[in-house]
Parts: structure tokens; sequence; C-alpha cells
């Protein structure tokens, strides 16, 4: 099993991805896990304000830059290829116990769907054979259904724990 094991959040935009990944960080924290969190953008992102101190210093080329404050760092590294969330998470995030990823639809890594309001067979992996559980599901499936729901949030935050975290200390 990768360590740490990966959980890829994924469904149409607006479905609740981030949604359920809050709640799952909320449950997991709560149980002691520390927890990575991977969010994919589609479009880049911004994380310096042009004109600040860190954005001169990457404009002027730096190749690693770190925003550092008493609680907490920011990280801005040119990547010249695209990483794995497997090899992004032993690079940034070694220390965690599970990492949670919203969105990398592409990655062969496990998938929580956040069912849209498609048809199971036009949701974005209804046939990706990593594909574990459904959110909101809209239809019958085979496979784990969770709702967002205190209850059935708690019941996948556990189903998590010891499908991935408890069989990850096992092995």
């Amino acid at each position: 099993m990768v360590k740490p094991p990966i959980i890829s959040i994924v469904g149409f935009s607006n479905s609740g991805k981030t949604r359920l990944m809050v709640e799952l960080i909320t449950r997991l924290k709560q149980r002691g896990y520390r927890v990575a969190s991977l969010k994919h953008c589609h479009d880049g992102f911004d994380l310096d304000v042009e004109g600040k101190d860190t954005w001169k210093h990457k404009q002027a080329g730096a190749d690693t830059t770190m925003m550092v404050g008493p609680e907490l760092v920011g990280l801005l590294v040119n990547q010249p290829m695209r990483l794995s969330l497997a090899e992004l998470c032993k690079r940034y995030a070694p220390e965690a116990d599970i990492a949670l990823a919203e969105g990398f639809s592409w990655e062969a890594v496990p998938k929580i769907l956040v069912a849209s309001r498609a048809t199971f067979a036009e949701e974005k992996v209804a046939d990706d054979q990593y594909l574990i559980a459904l959110v909101n599901p809209y239809e019958a499936s085979n496979l784990p259904q969770f709702e967002f729901t205190e209850a059935s949030m708690d019941a996948l935050a556990q189903w998590v724990e010891e499908r991935f975290l408890k069989a990850n200390l096992r092995s």
C-alpha cells in the first residue's frame, strides 16, 4: 500500500467535492490522524501577491520560495514536470497518515465519487476501476454509498479509517 495512502475525491464541478474534503479532514483529525490535502487547479493559481517580497523573489528566478510565519509555511517550488500524487505526497507530505486529493481523476488511486445530478453512467469516473465509494448517489450501485448527513459522514470516516489507516498500520 502507498504511504501515505491517497484517496481522490472526484465529481463534476459544484457536486460537493470540497464539502466532502472538509467533512473527512475534520473527522479524521478528530480521530488523531495527520491529514494532507491536495487540490488540483485546472488553470493554475496564484499563491503570492504581485509586488510583495516573495513574488519579487520568484520573479528574480528563485527555484524555491518559502513564506514562513510563526505557525505556517507556504512553499512555491518550480516543477519542471508533473508529479504523480504519490510523488507529491512522498516529497511534500511524508509525515501524513493519509492524503486526501480533490480532483486528480486521471490518477490510478482509490476514488470516492461525489455524485452530481447526472446519471451514474455520465459521471467522470463511473467505469473507473479505482472507484471505491459513492457520496450522494442518485442511482443504486454495488459500491459503498454515503450521504451528506452527520451519521453517514461519520460512517464514511470510520470506513476510511478501517480500510486505509488501520490497514496501513498492519502492513
